[in-house]
């Protein structure tokens, strides 16, 4: 079967190109309380909550790995990696993970719900303000959505640091490879 061709004019833009060149897509979910938001093009899948395997000797954020569909991805609880909270919650059922492809590498996120999928001119995505002892590192912007404001995640950041509960700087996770010292760690998807 061949493909008709279609002119392109009588588009206001091209199909599959529905999102203008300045707008992006993000998910919108709760997490201790408050708003976040992260990039559409970095979701893999958002999963229901179910028990995770722990493992020995970890970060308090890292609440252990799942299996998907073969793979190991690790587990954080996003309210304590990057400091919503300083306390371990109780992990339920009503919760949600938010599994991310990051700079090759998948990363489970514990989050409170999901909400929804919103669209943002860039014109709309305000800079973070820099406030001491706060965790801004962890924000790529700031999202107008009406007249409501949404943190919006810089994933990287939240995959290469957490935030140190006992006050010290925020330090590498441990789960990320290291460029310093004589340990590296070998992602399984890098084999």
């Amino acid at each position: 079967m061949s493909a008709l061709p279609q002119d392109l004019d009588q588009f206001e833009t091209p199909p599959g190109m529905a999102i203008g060149a300045g707008a992006r897509q993000f998910i919108t979910f709760t997490c201790a309380g408050q708003n976040f938001g992260v990039d559409i093009m970095s979701m893999r899948e958002i999963r229901n909550w179910s028990p995770v395997t722990p493992l020995p000797a970890q970060k308090p954020d890292v609440l252990g790995v799942i299996d998907i569909r073969g793979r190991v991805v690790p587990i954080h609880d996003l309210a304590l990696r990057i400091g919503c909270s300083a306390e371990p919650r109780s992990q339920h059922e009503g919760q949600v993970i938010l599994v991310l492809k990051v700079a090759g590498h998948d990363m489970g996120l514990l989050v409170d719900s999901v909400s929804d999928i919103i669209e943002v001119q860039g014109d709309d995505i305000l800079p973070v303000p820099q406030i001491e002892g706060s965790a801004a590192k962890f924000l790529a912007g700031i999202a107008r959505q009406g007249d409501n404001l949404v943190a919006i995640l810089d994933e990287e950041t939240v995959l290469r640091q957490a935030v140190d509960l006992t006050g010290a700087a925020a330090e590498p996770a441990a789960d990320t490879p290291s460029t310093e010292g004589h340990a590296e760690f070998v992602f399984l998807d890098e084999i």
